[in-house]
This record gives C-alpha cells, structure tokens and sequence, in this order.
C-alpha cells in the first residue's frame, strides 16, 4: 500500500507541474470541405463544439498514465469538474478506495493525501510563473472542459477577430497575440470543427501542448474522451495520457475536499514556486 500510496502523490504532482508550466466523433457534424479563405475560416472557429456554451458539469472514470524518459506511472481514479468553482482529480486504490486528490480551485490548487493523512496547498499568487503569464484557474478549467481561451481573460467571441487564422493541411490554427510572454495556438479539425489540439508557448522556451481524441456527444454536444499533455523544453519528456469513460454532464454540487484538524500539511508543492 505504502508503494501505491507513493505512485498516486507522484502521480498528481506530476499532473500539477505539466499545467502549471504550461499549464474523431462517432456523430461527426455535417461539414463539406471549408474553403480557405479568412471568413469561412473564422466562421468554422465560431461555430466550433469548444466556442458555444458547452457543459458547466463533467463527471468520469478516469486512467491516468505519466511517462517521464520512458518511465510510466499508471493509476485509476475519477474526475469531477463544475465550471467556475472547481476541477478535482481523484486517485483510487484497486478502483474501490479513494487514496488522493488533486484540486484546482479558483484561488488555489491542493493535493491531499488520504492514506497517509496529509495534504498540501498553494495559492496561485505564490507562484511567480503564473503572475508573469496571467495563467489562472479558468485556463486550467477550460483545457479539462475542452474549450478554446484568451489569454487575456475576455470573452472569446470578443477578440476572435484579433487573432490570426490559417489553413494548416486538413485543419485551422488560430493564433493569439503575445501576452505577458506566452502565445497560444488552438487546432480545429476542418471536418467537424472539434478542438483537437491547444498549445501554449512560454517566455522560458518551453512548449505544453494538450491534444483531445476519441470524441463522443454528450448532450449533443462533441467531449473528447482521451486528453493528452506533454512539456518540452523543460530539460526532460514529460507527457501525461488521461482516458474517460462512463462521461456524464448531469449537475451536481461542488465542494472541495474537506481536510481534517488531523491531517498534517506539508510542503509538496511549495517546489511550484521555483517555476520561471
């Protein structure tokens, strides 16, 4: 137990560095080939699954799998998401037991140790990679919810027209402006319009680059079920896979993992605070 208990903390501090530093459908939609030209590009983009209001509650069984150098750490567990209050990331022990959970909330991010009856907590205002970039929790939260963002907090429908769009083989790259050092790349497949792809440049070199696959609907509306992460430029190859199964986006009530008087804190993601 001690080992997996060890595999699961790793695993979500894993989880959180890859976000934190970078932080095909079965029904496809009736689409013809869209011509090249910048308006029917920008209206494919508009119409896109990841631009209209899309679900505020995701619930999943999950596979969580990190490689780092050809090394990879597996482990089962759950996801709950309720846009604007919180994304949790459950780690389970023989598909039964809770063993850990990574939290992003809208100030802070927590990792909370069950077995061993501890838990650590970092407010996104320690971090002085995030500060520089603007990076904050809806960023998090839009790339669980399969979403296209702005870097600069508005609206998308609102700056769409500021960024740049191209044809790029059998898909459509929008391209923000730089902010505070970062740009972002979003890929639309020209078929079915589905984000497939986000990809964020850093001031520092390194690139993460979020892929979407294995798309179903959910209530009409296309959800990847495979999301894919991966950090270069950072020294070392990190990805992450994540696969989804039995997806719901049935509501439900939001609350942080309560943490008892007898759990003790450490300081596992205060290495956070060294990112540059």
């Amino acid at each position: 137990m001690r080992r997996n208990r060890g595999n699961s903390i790793y695993l979500l501090l894993l989880f959180a560095v890859l976000l934190l530093a970078g932080c095909s459908s079965k029904k496809q939609i009736a689409r013809s080939s869209v011509a090249d030209d910048g308006a029917a590009l920008s209206g494919l983009v508009a119409e896109s699954p990841s631009m209209r209001t899309g679900h505020s509650s995701i619930s999943a069984n999950t596979r969580l799998s990190v490689d780092i150098d050809g090394k990879t750490v597996s482990a089962g567990g759950t996801l709950r998401i309720k846009k604007g209050e919180g994304v949790q990331l459950g780690i389970t022990a023989f598909g039964l037991m809770e063993v850990a959970c990574l939290e992003f909330l809208p100030a802070n991010m927590r990792v909370i140790n069950k077995v061993g009856k501890e838990y650590s907590e970092l407010p996104y205002a320690d971090v002085a990679f995030l500060q520089k970039t603007g990076i904050d929790y809806g960023l998090f939260e839009s790339l669980f919810l399969n979403r296209m963002f702005s870097p600069d907090g508005r609206p998308v429908a609102e700056c769409l027209n500021t960024m740049d769009i191209e044809a790029v083989g059998d898909s459509v790259r929008v391209s923000t402006k730089e902010h505070k050092g970062v740009v972002y790349h979003f890929l639309f497949d020209k078929l079915t319009a589905n984000l497939v792809r986000s990809e964020g440049v850093y001031h520092n070199g390194a690139k993460v680059v979020c892929s979407y696959q294995d798309f179903e609907e959910l209530d009409s509306v296309p959800f990847p079920r495979t999301m894919s992460l991966s950090l270069e430029g950072a020294g070392k190859n990190l990805s992450l896979l994540l696969k989804m199964s039995k997806v719901s986006a049935s509501e439900f009530d939001f609350s942080p993992r309560k943490v008892s008087s007898g759990y003790k804190r450490e300081e596992a993601l205060d290495l956070l605070k060294s990112l540059e």
